[in-house]
């Protein structure tokens, strides 16, 4: 078995019907191997394969992880060759003793301490591009359940539609039957058709709504735009509901947004650093050699030549190494400050996610063990009053309104928890189911 975003469980059937997914989208096929019913955690594995924006992150987390030796390391010395002191009149090397083939060796040494202040700025990135990464599959997973939610909520709520379309059709029926033998109004036939034609309009609603949610689905998972999706499996979420104040409390160190942001922080401080240690001096070691030829007059007999210096980069211009420095100050200010922002926002989100939950739990027992059980059993004493002529038609049929709004409630109720959950984990970033 293998584990998810999420923690969850995935079959080998999902497995294969994932790689079948990737497969026929590598080779152009049109089919995408989907599984029937639709469970979440199939939804969850394919996005944190598939979606590009998970792919984005991971190449950029893999670039900066490549950035780190190459900020530690000295620039590459550079080789030169001169032909030194060759007569003009003569042109050859043996006229002269001062004549001679030079090769030069030239490396660059920096400040002390520069080279490793850049390498700890380098690092620092890439562990924030690593927590950014991961910050991003939780964003994913999280987008993910709450657009897989979206879609049960959808087809749901179709077929509590069409199933409330049957009764509408019943009770129409009823209203005809009694009309036809003088014992109801014509006013109830034509209320009861203008209700079946209303919920008509609404069932084309909810047609639509599947077609948009399967369409943000497939967006999310890298699927065909066209994809058709099965229903949805169970949508109801046992998960207890977490206390708050232990979430908010961990936040530093479970959000791995903020961690990235701490990260930034800490390249930040290290360029910073780098930037004073680069208004110091550096220096050009020089090891030169210089083949000769022996020449008349010569006092070391055509002797080759040793020459080894040292240059000093003299940086004069301070103002412009202040400019310097105070603009990495800002940006150290600049990350700091992100930093609280988003500290600021998660808490934000966290409280408003967990008090959707709790909204949803109080919701779904009022509408399961109240509303719901009311409604239907107002509409069943309505339909027995209406058929003997002790309650009138607009009653029966509010009656059906209010049943049918109780259960698309509680659909969006049970829908709403999932959603909730899901940015409760995703701004946390950790499992808590």
């Amino acid at each position: 078995m293998k584990k998810t975003a999420r923690g969850l469980l995935v079959t080998p059937a999902l497995l294969v019907a994932s790689a079948l997914s990737t497969s026929a989208s590598l080779t152009g096929a049109p089919a995408v191997a989907i599984p029937d019913p639709l469970p979440l955690d199939w939804c969850l594995a394919k996005a944190s394969e598939s979606n590009p924006d998970i792919a984005a992150d991971a190449a950029g987390a893999e670039a900066a992880s490549h950035r780190i030796r190459p900020a530690g390391s000295l620039e590459d010395p550079r080789l030169g060759y001169a032909a030194v002191n060759l007569p003009v009149g003569e042109w050859n090397f043996d006229s002269t003793p001062m004549s001679g083939n030079q090769f030069d060796l030239r490396q660059k040494l920096p400040f002390p301490g520069l080279l490793s202040s850049r390498q700890a700025a380098a690092r620092a990135g890439a562990e924030a591009a690593e927590e950014t990464l991961a910050d991003r599959r939780r964003t994913v997973a999280a987008e993910a359940e709450r657009r897989w939610a979206a879609l049960a909520f959808a087809q749901r709520a179709l077929h509590i539609t069409d199933a409330n379309l049957d009764l509408l059709r019943q009770i129409t029926e009823v209203a005809e039957a009694k009309y036809r033998v003088g014992a109801g109004l014509q006013q109830d036939v034509i209320r009861a058709q203008v209700e079946l034609t209303v919920r008509l309009e609404e069932r084309l609603r909810r047609v639509a709504a599947i077609h948009t949610a399967e369409a943000r689905l497939a967006a999310l998972l890298d699927l065909p735009p066209a994809s058709a999706f099965p229903r949805t499996t169970e949508l109801k979420d046992t998960a207890g509901l977490p206390t708050l104040e232990p979430l908010l409390e961990r936040l530093r160190e479970t959000s791995p947004l903020l961690r990235a942001l701490s990260k930034q922080v800490e390249k930040a401080e290290r360029s910073q650093r780098a930037v004073e240690l680069e208004s110091y001096p550096d220096f050009d070691l020089v090891l030169g050699y210089r083949i000769r030829s022996s020449a008349p007059g010569d006092p070391v007999a055509g002797d080759d030549f040793f020459t080894g210096g040292l240059s000093v980069r003299l940086p004069v211009d301070r103002g412009k190494w202040r400019a310097r420095v105070a603009e990495q100050a800002a940006l150290v200010r600049r990350a700091k400050a992100n930093y609280r922002s988003a500290l600021a926002q998660l808490g934000d989100v966290v409280r408003s996610a967990h008090a959707d939950l709790e909204r949803a739990d109080a919701q779904a027992a009022l509408l399961t063990t109240g509303l719901i059980p009311q409604a239907r059993q107002s509409l069943a004493s309505s339909r027995s009053g209406y058929q003997v002529d002790k309650v009138d038609f607009l009653s029966l049929i509010d009656s059906q309104t209010r049943l049918l709004d109780a259960e698309l409630s509680l659909v969006r109720a049970t829908a709403d928890r999932r959603a909730a959950f899901a940015a409760l984990e995703g701004a946390v970033g950790e499992e808590l189911r």
